[in-house]
């Protein structure tokens, strides 16, 4: 009850109403461009509103082609070392290295 009680008082004491915004009737203007002068002995404090300027830029592609892959035509099939990222039981990952041959199973020779 108390803290109920106590923003009541304060806001008695102060002749400020309970609900903020009741009396407002619309007819207040927005400067539109914020002005800043600093001719006379008052400080002031301009800031630019530009929020692009924390952002990063763009950069060009770290590729401009297909990177090399380290292949070799062995036989039927191609031999071929990868670099991937592996889960690990427990929610860790690592790093692995492949060494992958894949052989075509089944399939006509490309003419």
């Amino acid at each position: 009850m108390m803290l109920l009680a106590l923003p009541l008082a304060y806001a008695a004491a102060q002749d400020l109403p309970l609900v903020p915004g009741g009396e407002d009737d619309g007819t207040r203007t927005i400067v539109a461009e914020p002005r800043c002068d600093s001719s006379g002995d008052e400080i002031v404090i301009c800031r630019k509103d530009d929020q692009s300027q924390f952002r990063l830029k763009k950069t060009e592609p770290r590729y401009q082609g297909a990177p090399v892959r380290a292949t070799r035509q062995l036989g039927p099939g191609v031999l071929s070392v990868e670099g991937e990222q592996r889960a690990l039981p427990g929610g860790g990952g690592g790093p692995a290295a492949m060494v992958r041959f894949r052989i075509p199973l089944g399939r006509k020779d490309k003419k």
